[in-house]
């Protein structure tokens, strides 16, 4: 329901840029400064409360030989609340009896700068500094008991004043000293150590605990007051005082494995003791900007940091978006524990809203998820749910609508007694809808340019003029393929059924005025488009809409047409092939009835003996070698054909079996009926020849004459497939083919022989 008329609002309570950040409300001292937090009001969701609980697991964890790390991912998409989610536990955990806390709001190239000018760890507070020196202060205790450890156990006669030791053994004072009940400068003084010597013990030992020597040195010269001032300078990243130098620090902590090394080896101390300390990176995806050299410098100290937290018995909590977790590699996805925040339904949406409005109206289920009793005036029902709706649930676009929808329901006294669900929807795309069609058709004129695109030298569908098309005009076509076509249409913002449905008219008019597989559509949304509106379209169209977004969107653009123009070139080749085989099918068609035709007619020859009855020409005057030659020639065609024909050579007179040759018999029956045409004709002309020359020597013009006969036969079988002719009989006699292939060359020889004899 609506609020009541006599409810009135002032004071717009929505930030107008939702910005979380981590640590302090406001980075301008301790001044107070009204609304320099952007509002950040608290909702409880379900990864909220998982976040928390994992936190408080890990301080209530009592180690027993050290505790147990984590690692923790809080990972989503721009606007989801994770930063919040973070702020919520560095709230949480950044008090005075809190564990120690380094807080890294956002990763920066320049990491030296950020460790020294943004990192918020224990040295930015005196507490915590003397945490940290007490820390450092145990090892040195710890360090003194191992020396006087090693000295004799017998008891002392007496003491120094400064030092209630009493007569007690020496092995009573470690054990003191690792109790942390006796000091351990008195301890040193009243035994007359030499401090030099502890404090290079005391570098010893860190050494071994941090495995970095210059950290080693700096802490163990933390105990000492000439250098404790140059020490935390140096901690803090500043450049090296020169006695630092003098004992081996000669860099800042500049660069991203330094910085690193620090936030680890100041954890490994905390570790060694079992005392709880926590880490806190957020916007980890920003590295993914960096250049290649230094992103993967980054991540590879990262995963290295990662392993020491939960190794070392830490807590690293970081955010980042899904493609930010993808840059690494798949063994740190195994270390952390990932959360992934999810949209807001209409409840929590309800419930963000209430916490901002300040009405004192909490939203309460009825029954089920989105059953809400009472809404947070001045927002209806349905003003929520259309909120809901076009903003897909992110928490981030929700405070932006309702900053402008409460701007546009405000009178002219600044009064606000209903936000409706029309002031939402004119509040999104007032919004989103602030972008030129000029500029964006110019920025795809652009994407054009660089990916090379082939614009139609005419449009296929002629425009219908500015009055029907609106705002849906085709701002190009492009002929990627032969006569396929792809229309690039610009739309402002599709919120409601009646935007999605008129562009799927559009489209449909388009794609029937070419032909279905020779036109694509890409469709720019130049403003918002709900994600459920974005999948009707795509459904109706076929193809995912494009959101025009400043950036890469001209990269965008060319990988979306690229993409169409595969799909539509498989189209085309889909088409050509229906089209083939339609053809195929109808010539096909047309082949059966001739070849049905062609087996009739070779059966009917076959059962009346026609083509037994071709003995060939009358007997020719050439010489009986020769003749013999070509008869043998004939006889093997002839009893080629009348094996192709379905019957054995001899079997017609005997009423042979029928024809029943298939398409390839019928192909070899063509070429041994040609080759015994061409036979019979090379038969003719060597006859031809042979009598012109019996009555004397040939000239050479009658011996040319003669090898041009042989040549014409020749040529003619090399083209022709005699190899399917078959055997020529009994396994010692050559093929057919081998007969026919050979038949000039011996001719010739024959010829020549007989004519020289003479």
């Amino acid at each position: 329901m609506a609020a009541s008329s006599a409810d009135t609002w002032y004071s717009n309570p929505f930030p107008l840029v939702p910005v979380v950040r981590l640590g302090p409300s406001a980075d301008l001292g301790e001044a107070p400064v009204e609304a320099a937090d952007s509002g950040n009001a608290h909702v409880p969701t379900q990864i909220l409360g998982e976040l928390q609980g994992l936190v408080r697991d890990y301080l209530r964890d009592r180690p027993r030989g050290g505790r147990r790390g984590r690692a923790i991912a809080v990972v989503g998409e721009f606007g989801l609340g994770k930063s919040h989610a973070a702020r919520e536990v560095c709230n949480a955990l950044a008090r005075p009896d809190g564990p120690a806390l380094w807080i890294v709001d956002e990763p920066a190239q320049d990491f030296g700068r950020m460790y020294r000018d943004r990192l918020r760890g224990p040295a930015d507070s005196p507490e915590g500094r003397a945490a940290f020196e007490e820390l450092v202060r145990d090892y040195y205790a710890y360090v003194t008991a191992v020396r006087v450890g090693e000295q004799s156990s017998d008891p002392r006669p007496g003491r120094p004043d400064d030092i209630p030791l009493g007569d007690i053994a020496l092995d009573d004072i470690a054990t003191g000293l690792r109790d942390r009940v006796l000091d351990p400068d008195k301890v040193v003084s009243a035994l007359r150590y030499d401090p030099e010597v502890m404090h290079a013990d005391l570098r010893v030992t860190l050494g071994e605990v941090t495995e970095h020597r210059r950290f080693a040195t700096a802490l163990a010269l933390l105990q000492d007051p000439r250098f404790t001032s140059m020490v935390w300078a140096w901690l803090s990243g500043d450049e090296p005082a020169q006695q630092l130098r003098e004992r081996g620090i000669r860099d800042a902590v500049s660069g991203i494995d330094p910085v690193f090394d620090a936030l680890a080896v100041q954890g490994f101390l905390h570790g060694r003791v079992g005392k709880p300390y926590v880490l806190l990176i957020d916007s980890l995806e920003k590295v993914l900007d960096w250049p290649e050299h230094s992103r993967r410098t980054f991540v590879d100290a990262f995963e290295r940091l990662v392993n020491v937290y939960v190794s070392r018995g830490g807590l690293l909590v970081f955010c980042t978006s899904p493609r930010g977790l993808n840059a690494f590699r798949p063994s740190l996805h195994e270390r952390v524990v990932q959360l992934w925040p999810t949209r807001f339904g209409a409840e929590l949406t309800a419930r963000l809203v209430a916490e901002y409005v300040g009405s004192g109206t909490r939203p309460e289920v009825t029954e089920g998820p989105d059953a809400i009793e009472r809404w947070p005036a001045p927002f209806g029902s349905e003003s929520v749910g259309i909120l809901q709706e076009l903003t897909g649930g992110v928490p981030r676009e929700i405070l932006k609508t309702c900053h402008h929808a409460w701007q546009l329901s405000e009178d002219g006294g600044g009064a606000v007694r209903d936000v409706s669900a029309a002031t939402v929807l004119r509040a999104v795309r007032e919004l989103h809808d602030n972008v030129s069609e000029d500029q964006v058709v110019s920025t795809i004129h652009d994407a054009l340019a660089e990916g090379q695109w082939r614009i139609a030298s005419h449009d296929p569908v002629p425009a219908r003029g500015s009055e029907a098309d609106g705002p849906l005009a085709v701002a190009y076509w492009l002929e990627p393929v032969r006569n396929a076509y792809i229309a690039i249409v610009v739309t402002p913002s599709v919120l409601v059924a009646d935007d999605e449905e008129r562009i799927t008219a559009r489209v449909r008019a388009l794609r029937g005025a070419v032909h279905p597989a020779q036109a694509e559509v890409l469709l720019v949304v130049n403003g918002h488009v709900s994600r459920t509106m974005r999948d009707r379209l795509a459904r109706s169209l076929g193809s995912q809409p494009l959101v025009y977004r400043p950036g890469d969107f001209t990269q965008a653009v060319n990988q979306a047409l690229d993409r169409l123009r595969a799909r539509l070139t498989q189209l085309r080749q889909e088409a050509d092939l229906a089209e083939l085989t339609t053809e195929l099918r109808s010539a096909l068609g047309e082949h059966g009835a001739q070849l049905g035709q062609l087996r009739r007619t070779v059966s009917d020859l076959a059962r009346r003996d026609l083509v037994a009855a071709a003995p060939g020409p009358a007997r020719s005057a050439l010489p009986e070698p020769v003749e013999g030659r070509f008869e043998e020639v004939f006889a093997l065609l002839d009893a080629s054909v009348e094996r192709l024909a379905g019957r054995p050579s001899g079997s017609a007179a005997a009423g042979g079996p029928a024809l029943r040759a298939g398409p390839s018999d019928l192909a070899a029956l063509g070429c041994a009926t040609l080759v015994r045409q061409l036979t019979e004709t090379f038969r003719t002309g060597a006859d031809t020849w042979f009598r012109a020359v019996s009555a004397g020597v040939p000239s050479e013009e009658q011996w040319a004459r003669l090898r041009e006969v042989c040549r014409e036969y020749e040529t003619a079988v090399e083209v022709l497939p005699v190899q399917a002719l078959g055997e020529g009989g009994p396994v010692h006699r050559p093929t057919v083919a081998r007969t026919v292939e050979a038949l000039a060359d011996e001719v010739w020889g024959a010829l020549v022989s007989a004519v020289r004899s003479a």
